[in-house]
Formats: structure tokens, sequence, C-alpha cells
């Protein structure tokens, strides 16, 4: 009998022997935090039509949490625009930084380029002419030149003076107005030309005047090097390697997502200073057919609550590419951190225990 009660009371008292000594030794436990995750691409860019028919295309970068900039195209009222999709795109294609996505024709830049080359032909006639002095066939070019464009510029008062009367009426836009009057303008400015050609011819021209002939010359140059620049901003291209994704949407164009991964996860304010304790915590995802790892690369400056918890948003890059992991998932993961003494790991379970509830819902 005083056996068995000595036994039933040594037990409670090896078991507390135990306990006590596991808080005396230096004897680490594996300390860890469980919350969820949601799977996002590490960039995405977009290619999107606004409401007044300009092209906006952006990059946002998850792994910084910031945008990598935007730009827009736009084009002058009045003219022509034709957008074209690369016909290989479909949802799937893989495509590389500097495919072509898209590309754009505008007549507006065709017809002023059109100009700017009629014009430096003409600068360049009237050139040479001046440099190598004037013969009767060079006047008759110059006046055969005059009397072209001042019937073209007379069969151009017809279509403005019809224009003139439908807009009058409402029955064109101000952009189709400002068009055949801008056409109007480039004929008056041909008649001005070729009228300086013909004076030019006729009384030949001083040495200022091959300077400053000279000096028109490269400024049309000038510009139509310009105009061909923004021609080839015309065409798009991708800024970021990944897949084309579905848009599901009228006015957005074009989705790329990379195919590398990042996690963004919640961390609760309770479990905020032992995260932030350990030098790149290695993370776990789980409820996968294949176990994902990775590491936290940044962690968050603001809480906010998630889920009904205050918390805080921590980044992990995910290792290597895994057809488990697509953007979106909402799974469950695992910080792995410092391993703690017991007394820390005995508070650590009751504070796990305390706030048990799991996060409601992604990011």
């Amino acid at each position: 009998m005083w056996s068995d009660r000595l036994r039933k009371l040594a037990i409670p008292g090896i078991a507390v022997g135990l306990l006590g000594l596991a808080l005396l030794l230096p004897v680490r436990f594996p300390s860890g935090v469980n919350t969820y995750a949601t799977i996002s691409p590490t960039n995405r860019w977009l290619l999107i039509k606004s409401s007044d028919g300009q092209l906006i295309s952006s990059t946002f970068n998850y792994r910084s949490g910031m945008s990598d900039g935007y730009r827009v195209s736009t084009f002058d009222q009045g003219s022509s625009t034709n957008f074209t999709l690369d016909p290989s795109l479909a949802p799937g294609h893989s495509v590389s930084v500097g495919d072509t996505i898209a590309s754009i024709y505008s007549t507006d830049v065709a017809e002023r380029l059109s100009a700017l080359n009629g014009q430096l032909a003409a600068a360049r006639g009237a050139l040479a002419v001046n440099s190598s002095g004037q013969k009767s066939a060079v006047v008759m070019e110059a006046e055969k030149r005059l009397e072209f464009a001042k019937r073209r510029r007379q069969e151009h008062r017809k279509v403005e003076r019809r224009t003139v009367l439908l807009f009058e009426q409402n029955f064109i836009s101000q952009g189709e107005y400002d068009h055949v009057v801008s056409e109007a303008n480039a004929l008056d400015d041909e008649i001005s030309l070729a009228e300086a050609s013909l004076e030019v011819a006729l009384s030949g021209a001083k040495p200022e005047m091959l300077d400053l002939s000279n000096a028109n010359i490269a400024a049309l140059q000038g510009e139509i090097e310009a105009v061909k620049r923004r021609a080839s901003t015309l065409v798009i291209t991708s800024p970021i390697s990944g897949t084309i994704t579905p848009t599901y949407s009228g006015d957005t164009l074009v989705v790329i997502t990379a195919t590398d991964y990042v996690a963004l996860i919640p961390v609760r304010r309770a479990d905020y200073a032992r995260v932030a304790a350990t030098p790149q915590p290695q993370l776990t995802i789980r409820g996968l057919s294949t176990t994902v790892r990775g590491k936290l690369i940044a962690l968050g400056h603001e809480f906010k609550v998630i889920g009904g918890r205050e918390a805080l948003i921590a980044i992990g890059q995910l290792d290597g590419p895994s057809t488990d992991v697509m953007p979106g998932m909402l799974v469950p993961c695992r910080i792995q951190c410092t391993p703690v003494s017991a007394l820390d790991w005995v508070k650590q379970l009751r504070r796990t225990a305390a706030a048990s509830q799991p996060f409601l819902g992604g990011l």
C-alpha cells in the first residue's frame, strides 16, 4: 500500500522535476508562425484602353509592393488609328522581354511624315538652284510648282466650304473639322514655299539666303527624325517575361504575369517580434501535393486589420517554379523562426492557444 502511494507521488514529482530541469537547461525548442499566404506573380504588366481611346500600359512589382511606372500613348483628334495585337499571342503563351505585343498605325504620323519629306525635297531643290545659278528651265519648274500648289489649294476650297457647313450644322465632329483646316494650312504653306522658290529662281540668292536654306533643311531633317522616333514607339513590346493571362474585359487588352511567384503573408502583431528578430526566416507552403519552400524578403511597416486581426504583410520569395502554385491561391504556410528556450516555448504555446483563430479570406 505504501509503495503504491509512493509511486503515485513520485510520478508527478518526476514530471515536475523534468520540467524544471528543462527550464533551467539551455535547451532550444523550434519556433514558428502558422498563417496563410496569398500567391502573386513577381510582376504583372497590363495594357489598357482608356475611355477616350488612349493606350495606358503599367507594370506592378509585387516583390517591392510598388509600381514600376506607366506609359500613355496619345493620338491627335481627327486621325485614324489602327491597333493590332500580334497574331501569335494567346492565353498561356510565353513571352520574353522585348517581344512584340502589338503594333499601332496612325494616319496623323504618316501624313506628317509625308508633308515633311515634301518640304525637305522642295528645300533641297531650292538650295540646288541657288547654288548652281539660275536657268530658264529652273524658273519654269518653279512656276509650274507654284501653279500646281495654287490649283490644289483651289480644289481644296470646295472641301473646306462643305466642311464648314457640315460643322455648323453639327453633322461632323470637331476632330474632322480640325483635320480639314490642317490640310488647308498645309496647302497654304506649300504655296508659300513655291512662291519663295520662284522668287529665288528669278532673283538669285545671296550667301545669307544659302545659309538660311541650309538651316531650314537641317531643321526639317531633325523634325523628320523626331516623327520617325515617334513612329517607332507605336510598336508595343513586353517589358517583362511571363505568360499571357486571359483578361475577360473589353478595356483590358493584354495582361502578362511573371512565372516566378511571391507569397503575401499576414503576420499577427503577437508574432511580429519573433519574425522580425529572425534573420532571413524560412518559409514553407503547405496543403499542396509537393512542399514548396522559400524565404521572407520583406516585412511590412504598417499594421492593418486582416480577417478581424491586427497584422502586417510580409513578402516571401518562393524557390523555383512549381506546377502546384498559381497566382491567386490562398494556402497555409509556416514561417520558421529562431529556436527559443523552454520557458519562451511554453509562453508561445499559451499565446498560440489564445489566438488560434485563423485569418479569414485572402489579401
